[in-house]
């Protein structure tokens, strides 16, 4: 059995020039014109999103948080909205929006505008950051297949939140680290080293969780040490000065003093690390997680952030069965493309960041959304594209090892995927999507017995695959088609068809952008909050669950309605805090649980004297609360807990 030291078949990979690595660089060394086509085809997605945002008169999602406390920040001096001080987000956006607003550059449409530019530059920034890794078509084809995509054209025409910014800012970062490492000169180097800084920083008053580059820095230059402690204390020093900095302005942020709560519930609005340790940020009242919790929370986010990523490359609704292919599939080849590159590397500073972002949000309680996995979506195609490469050399080399792995994990996968298809006790409550079973199933049972061949004929499995290489590489006999060239151009095609229905796709939203009469320009929040303002006194308080929303068109001072149905809990509330009105909006999907409807229930059977219903549509309630009733009130029994 071959070797498998850092100097052996894994390093070696681009010394063998009949591989398909090998081929795909030596297209990339004769397609400089691919760098331009890249460019193009990504400015022009960019252009369709500059001028496809959403044509809504105001903000219609809590994004307006941002905009109100840039608003705040430039006019009152603080970070903050309703009165209270933001201690929680990072102020970067904010700060921006205010820079821009300075600038004359203001209004939602200016502010979609600048989110689809920094999603352009993101990408083209990728691209530059990808190329000099993989080949130039590997590069090419993530960030055509992600523009193209519906996800990332309705982030960026839709909602104005800190993810593209902060994705630019990284990718930039990550791209200005490598010409920090290799820099020689000392003018060089302080320059390079001070941007990287600039960039770090600016990365963490966009989003917290850019304190991975802290990590990153700090498992880069250890993990040097294995391979040389010479190089490894040479870079310690480049790294300080940028890491202390960045440390500091970190520190700086979190020992800021938290703002008061204005209820009695685990999760928000308490800082991040008292959030990681509830069952559910959506859902409070389920109360604080245990460390069975743990393993089931990472395993939901991993599969909810794969089905993301398979919908965003394949155009199509993704089955949500863990042991599809297309949710499985990708986890384990990013997974060993990650690790195949710390392996080869010893772990670059790229590297790290990717695990220190993931393990974040992987461990985070609250319902994954599509922001918060974008800002790292192209590089899980990246590891995902090493992941691939790194199984074919296993095969290749490490036969039985890979054999021994994979066998029990197929076996798994392929009993739980039968099950699914059957509906019996594994998941038999939830729709099954059909061929994306069926093709999981046999895909599974197939490597299942592959992985039986490479165990009990390991010499007969890297015999046929040195001929199955053999005959790949050269023309088919009586023909001049290469199959090695002819899957480069199945591969081509693929991806231009599938471009092609995200361009489709695209246009199809870009329409719903343009309505507005469609759904995603309505807001019942938006709706009964205009109410609010109209036929309420100035000095009302409001109580609402979205509370961004509503102060933004309210212009009233504004309480939370906390995802609760505890009356009483409730009721003192509403008191401590002079409550005059309530606001109850019916929604499709709520990001909070329980409803509010479920709340102000509970508030109607335990005081049913203390409000008045003053207004009701199909999409929203408005009760006032009858101070001098409510005070009497004593809740019904066994109506709270």
């Amino acid at each position: 059995m071959a070797s498998f030291t850092q100097t052996g078949s894994l390093a070696s990979i681009g010394s063998n020039r009949t591989s398909l690595w090998s081929q795909l660089e030596e297209i990339s060394s004769t397609a400089r014109w691919l760098d331009i086509l890249v460019f193009s085809v990504v400015l022009g997605f960019g252009m369709l999103h500059f001028f496809a945002y959403q044509r809504t008169a105001d903000y219609y999602f809590d994004d307006v948080f941002y905009v109100d406390a840039g608003r705040s920040l430039l006019h009152h001096g603080y970070y903050g909205i309703n009165g209270h001080v933001e201690t929680n987000q990072p102020p970067g956006l904010p700060a921006l929006l205010a820079l821009l607003s300075f600038a004359g550059i203001t209004g939602h449409a200016a502010f979609l505008r600048v989110m689809a530019v920094c999603e352009t530059l993101g990408l083209l920034f990728a691209y530059e950051l990808f190329r000099r890794q993989v080949p130039r078509v590997v590069a090419a084809s993530i960030c055509i297949l992600l523009v193209s995509s519906q996800v990332f054209f309705s982030l960026a025409t839709r909602t104005i939140f800190p993810s593209y910014p902060y994705f630019l800012t990284t990718m930039l970062a990550l791209l200005v680290a490598r010409k920090f490492e290799s820099s020689i000169g000392r003018g060089s180097r302080i320059i390079w080293g001070a941007a990287l800084t600039l960039l770090i920083a600016i990365s963490m008053m966009f989003a917290s969780a850019a304190m991975a580059f802290l990590g990153a820095i700090a498992l880069s230059v250890g993990s040097l040490f294995l391979r040389d402690r010479r190089l490894a204390l040479a870079r310690a020093k480049m790294y300080l000065p940028v890491f202390l900095i960045a440390l500091v302005v970190q520190g700086i942020w979190m020992v800021q003093k938290p703002a008061p709560l204005e209820w009695p519930l685990p999760g928000y609005p308490h800082s991040y690390l008292a959030q990681l340790a509830v069952k559910s940020g959506n859902e409070p009242e389920l109360g604080m997680a245990t460390l069975s919790d743990i393993p089931v929370r990472i395993l939901k986010n991993a599969a909810d952030d794969s089905i993301l990523l398979s919908q965003a490359l394949l155009r199509r609704w993704v089955d949500v069965a863990w042991m599809s292919l297309l949710v499985t599939g990708p986890i384990v080849l990013i997974a060993v493309g990650w690790a195949f590159s710390v392996w080869r590397w010893r772990g670059g500073l790229q590297d790290w960041y990717f695990a220190g972002y993931a393990l974040i949000y992987l461990l985070w309680p609250w319902k994954m959304e599509p922001r918060f996995f974008l800002p790292i979506m192209p590089l899980a195609c990246l590891y995902m594209w090493q992941g691939g490469r790194a199984l074919v050399l296993l095969a290749k080399e490490r036969t039985r090892f890979l054999g021994v792995v994979w066998y029990p994990v197929a076996v798994v996968l392929a009993i739980s995927s039968w099950f699914w298809m059957h509906g019996t006790w594994i998941g038999s409550h939830m729709t099954h999507a059909g061929l994306q079973d069926e093709s999981s199933f046999a895909v599974w049972v197939i490597s299942a017995a592959l992985a039986v061949r490479m165990l009990w004929a390991e010499s007969a499995w890297q015999q046929s695959s040195a001929r199955f290489s053999d005959w790949f590489s050269r023309p088919i006999a009586a023909s001049s088609i290469n199959p090695r060239k002819l899957l480069q151009f199945l591969g081509i095609l693929t991806v231009s068809y599938l471009v092609l229905i995200g361009l489709t796709s695209q246009v199809s939203l870009a329409r719903t952008n343009l309505d507005s009469s469609s759904p995603v320009n309505n807001s019942s929040d938006v709706t009964a909050a205009e109410w609010i303002n109209s036929n309420t006194e100035p000095g009302a308080v409001i109580m609402a669950r979205h509370v961004p929303i509503v102060y933004h068109f309210a212009e009233r001072k504004l309480v939370w309605f906390p995802p609760s149905a505890n009356a009483a809990m409730l009721y003192e509330g509403i008191k401590k805090h002079n409550v005059n009105y309530i606001i109850t909006a019916s929604r499709r999907i709520n990001y909070y649980l329980p409803p509010e409807d479920d709340g102000m229930a509970a508030l109607l059977s335990a005081y049913p004297d203390a409000f008045e219903l003053v207004h009701q549509t199909p999409t929203f309630r408005v009760f006032r609360v009858i101070a001098e009733k409510s005070q009497k009130q004593e809740p019904s029994q066994g109506l709270t807990y």
